[in-house]
C-alpha cells in the first residue's frame, strides 16, 4: 500500500438502514460505518425510501439539515432501495456480491436477504440471543437502566439520569466496528469470517464492568453516591474540576494541596479516606476556590495528578489538545452551511482523515 492510500480503501461494506428500526440501533450501526468510509472503505448505505429518519433529528442546521446525520454518515454513499419489494431485495443482494461485509440492525425483518454472497454480516442488536427479546420495546434508556448506569450517575435522593447524549449507541457502533474491522482482515488475508452480532445491552455491561466486577467481589452492587463519592466535582474561580487520582498518588495530591489536615493518619488509606469522604472534601475545596482551572490544571499536572478540567461545549472547539491534534475538522455543505466536527483521533502515515460531507440522498443510484 503506498503512503497516499487510506487503510481500507480497497473494501466495500453495504450498511442497511431499514425502516422502523429503534432510533439506539440505527445510530450505532451509522457509527461503525462512519469509522469504515472515514478510513477510506466504500460504505453503501441503504435508506428505506424517505431516507434515513436521522436525516431529520435534531439538532438542525441553519440550512435545515441534520447535525447528528451529518457527523453519523460522513464519506458515505447513498443508495435508496426498497427492501420490502423483490426488486429492492435483489438490488441488495447483487451489492452483498461485491460487497466484504454488511452492517444492519436488528429487529431483522431483511435477515433473509442478506445471508448470500460472501460479504460478512454484522449485526447489531438491542439485546443478547439469550434474553430471547427481539420484539421487545427498545430505547436507549432503557438499555442504559438494564446496563446499571442509571444506578451510578447523580445523587441518591434524586431521580436516575441518563447519560448525556448516544454513548450506549456510539459504544457499540465502536464495538461493531472492531468486529467490522477483523471480519475485513480475514477477507484480506483469503480466509473466511464469521458473522459478528453486537447487542447494546452488552456492550453496556461492558462500558459498566466495575459494577459487576464489585458486586462479586462484595457481595453489594455499587450505586449513586452522591457527596459520598470517592471522586467529585469541585467549583473553582472560574468553574468546576474533576478530582480524580490513584491510590498511588495520594502522597503527591496531599503534597499538591498542602493542607497540614491531610496529614492525619485517617486519610492514610484509600479505606480511611472513603470512611471520612466529607472531612476529606472540607479540606480540599478552599484549595480549588482559590484558583482558576488553567492554574489547577498547571499545578496538578506538576505533581502528577490528574485532576481535569470541566469544560463547556465552545470552550472544548478551542481547546489546545484538539486544536494541535486537528481533531475538529471544518466542513462545507452542499446548501453553504459551515460544519466544525471531530474526525477520527488517530493519523495515517502522518496524515489526518478529513471526512467529506454526508451524502444526499440516493445520490449513488
Amino acid at each position: 500500500m503506498n503512503d497516499a492510500a487510506l487503510p481500507l480503501q480497497r473494501f466495500t461494506v453495504v450498511e442497511v438502514n431499514a425502516p422502523g428500526v429503534p432510533l439506539c440501533l440505527r445510530l450505532a450501526t451509522s457509527l461503525a460505518g462512519k469509522i469504515a468510509a472515514d478510513l477510506g472503505a466504500e460504505v453503501l448505505k441503504i435508506e428505506p425510501p424517505g431516507g434515513d429518519p436521522v436525516r431529520r433529528a435534531a439538532p438542525l442546521l441553519p440550512g435545515g439539515s441534520s447535525a447528528l446525520f451529518q457527523f453519523l454518515n460522513t464519506s458515505k454513499r447513498s443508495l435508496v432501495l426498497d427492501l420490502a419489494t423483490d426488486a429492492g431485495r435483489t438490488a441488495l443482494a447483487g451489492l452483498l456480491g461485491r460487497a466484504q461485509a454488511c452492517l444492519f440492525e436488528e429487529p431483522a425483518a431483511i435477515a433473509s436477504s442478506l445471508r448470500s454472497g460472501p460479504a460478512t454480516l454484522i449485526e447489531i442488536a438491542a439485546f443478547p440471543l439469550e434474553m430471547d427479546a427481539a420484539a421487545r420495546p427498545v430505547s436507549e434508556l432503557a438499555i442504559q437502566a438494564l446496563g446499571g448506569l442509571m444506578h451510578m450517575i447523580g445523587t441518591p435522593d434524586a431521580r436516575p439520569l441518563k447519560l448525556a447524549g448516544h454513548q450506549a449507541s456510539y459504544a457499540a457502533g465502536l464495538t461493531a466496528f472492531t468486529g467490522l474491522a477483523a471480519a475485513l482482515a480475514a477477507h484480506d488475508a483469503g480466509r473466511a469470517a464469521p458473522a459478528v452480532r453486537v447487542s447494546l445491552a452488552e456492550v453496556m455491561q461492558w462500558v459498566n464492568w466495575k459494577a459487576a466486577s464489585g458486586a462479586a467481589a462484595t457481595g453489594t452492587s455499587p450505586g449513586r453516591e452522591g457527596d459520598r463519592s470517592e471522586f467529585q466535582v469541585l467549583p473553582c474561580r472560574d468553574g468546576f474540576v474533576a478530582v480524580v487520582y490513584t491510590a498511588t498518588q495520594w502522597p503527591a495530591t496531599r503534597a499538591l494541596i498542602g493542607d497540614p489536615a491531610l496529614a492525619d493518619p485517617k486519610f492514610a488509606t484509600r479505606a480511611g479516606r472513603r470512611q471520612h469522604i466529607a472531612a476529606l472534601y472540607d479540606a480540599l475545596r478552599p484549595w480549588f476556590a482559590a484558583r482558576t482551572r488553567a492554574e489547577i490544571q498547571q499545578e496538578a499536572q506538576g505533581k502528577g495528578v490528574p485532576f481535569g478540567p470541566v469544560f463547556t461545549p465552545a470552550e472544548l472547539l478551542e481547546t489546545e489538545q484538539y486544536v494541535a491534534r486537528g481533531f475538529l475538522a471544518e466542513m462545507t455543505l452542499p446548501d453553504g452551511d459551515r460544519l466544525r466536527l471531530p474526525q477520527l483521533p488517530v493519523q495515517w502515515n502522518g496524515r489526518s482523515f478529513a471526512p467529506r460531507p454526508a451524502p444526499a440522498l440516493g445520490e449513488a443510484a
